[in-house]
């Protein structure tokens, strides 16, 4: 009876030693497919959702400019109340859903890597979440100095009248930015302990990237160079936040060896 039992496996793989899933060309585009399709239909639904506050949502934008101007913004054309609220409740829509569509981000990524990688996809997606929040309420409590600035080239003789519809496009536009720069720390900390740079890599070009983030700086934002300023300053400060955490990370790494 004892013959029937099958041996005990002495050395079990790891669950850390399971290699990522081989798949070719069409799978990943199908896969790719699919996630943009669960994308589009989880910011539908945070578009949705956030269409009901638009209005709450609109006053604290406006509140911006009324802290700086006794004026009142302008309706230039008869749909404009209307598209801005759309591009409100989009904006909204998108800051709801996005841990959704970053999970469904990590997810499509996950098949290329190891079990024990897979385990991080969540608190990942917490961190970029998070440092995406932290962005867009960075762009939002700073937006008052670039609107403030611009308010004070109108004299006794030039007077401000700005349309509701490019305001608030400025003001969406600069958060979301904002909310985009935010993600750079754990940008550069994946690209490090990725192995696609090494940590001296970083320290070495630091200048040659400071001058891309002062360029990215200029496409992200509106065609000025104080809101340039307020977002390429972040930028190279959490450039140099990510090294640090890319060094932390290296460092642990090694005494888990």
């Amino acid at each position: 009876m004892s013959d029937s039992i099958p041996p005990v496996e002495q050395n079990p793989p790891r669950l850390r030693d399971i290699p990522p899933v081989e798949m070719g060309f069409l799978d990943h585009i199908d896969q790719l497919r699919r996630h943009l399709v669960r994308s589009l239909i989880l910011l539908a639904i945070g578009t949705g959702v956030a269409f009901f506050f638009s209005d709450r949502l609109l006053g604290l934008i406006t509140d911006l400019f009324k802290a700086g101007s006794s004026d009142k913004l302008t309706l230039l054309y008869p749909a404009e109340g209307f598209i801005v609220q759309m591009k409100i409740s989009l904006m909204g829509g998108f800051v709801v859903s996005s841990p959704f569509i970053f999970h469904q981000i990590w997810s499509f990524v996950s098949p290329g890597l190891y079990s024990k990688e897979k385990r991080m996809i969540l608190p990942v997606v917490f961190a970029t979440t998070l440092a995406f929040a932290v962005g867009v309420l960075f762009g939002y409590f700073t937006l008052p100095y670039a609107i403030n600035y611009f308010l004070s080239f109108s004299t006794a003789d030039i007077s401000s009248t700005w349309s509701l519809e490019r305001f608030v496009s400025f003001s969406l536009q600069v958060m979301l930015a904002s909310g985009v720069v935010f993600e750079m720390p754990l940008v550069v900390y994946a690209a490090a302990r990725s192995g696609l740079v090494s940590v001296a890599t970083l320290r070495k070009y630091r200048r040659h990237v400071i001058l891309g983030l002062l360029i990215v700086a200029a496409i992200l934002t509106p065609p000025d160079v104080i809101t340039q300023i307020i977002l390429a300053v972040p930028l190279i400060l959490l450039y140099e936040l990510g090294i640090i955490l890319a060094v932390i990370g290296n460092r642990r790494a090694e005494g888990n060896k």
